[in-house]
């Protein structure tokens, strides 16, 4: 078996901020900034891919990092990092988010949602009964989104 190449101390540590940069930190500031496709925001695998496979990349790392006894701290810390992060990060997509209360009956579909008032874009007050008898789509937003 060939000589293990010398561990550099900064690599665990990327590969921990790695984890952090893709996945539970763009996640919440988009989220956040509502600016999240669609399609990213209630399943977002790709950030979740690359979070987990820093992470793992991470732990191998620190594994290599005690075996070698050289950066044995900057490594575990990377991993914990990492771990922690993409953990984080798993919790909040897949149990957090989905822990929102139910919207209220009122607002179920097909029910006949209460009058109100809005300006159109003269600035003129609009209300939804002037509406009635036309095809108007309501959109009721849950959340952060």
């Amino acid at each position: 078996m060939g000589r293990m190449k010398p561990l550099r101390f900064w690599v665990p540590l990327v590969s921990g901020a790695v984890a952090l940069a893709f996945g539970v930190v763009p996640y919440a500031l988009l989220t956040y900034t509502a600016k999240i496709p669609l399609g990213l925001r209630d399943n977002p695998w790709p950030m979740e891919l690359v979070a987990v496979a820093a992470t793992v990349v991470t732990i191998a790392l620190t594994v290599s990092a005690y075996r070698q006894k050289r950066a044995r701290a900057l490594a575990t810390t990377g991993a914990v990092v990492a771990t922690l992060s993409t953990a984080a990060f798993v919790l909040m997509v897949h149990a957090v988010s989905y822990r929102l209360p139910p919207p209220p009956r009122e607002l179920a579909v097909g029910t006949q949602a209460a009058d109100f008032v809005l300006p159109d874009e003269k600035g003129n007050p609009v209300t939804l009964a002037s509406m009635r008898g036309r095809s108007v789509l309501l959109v009721f937003y849950r959340g952060a989104w």
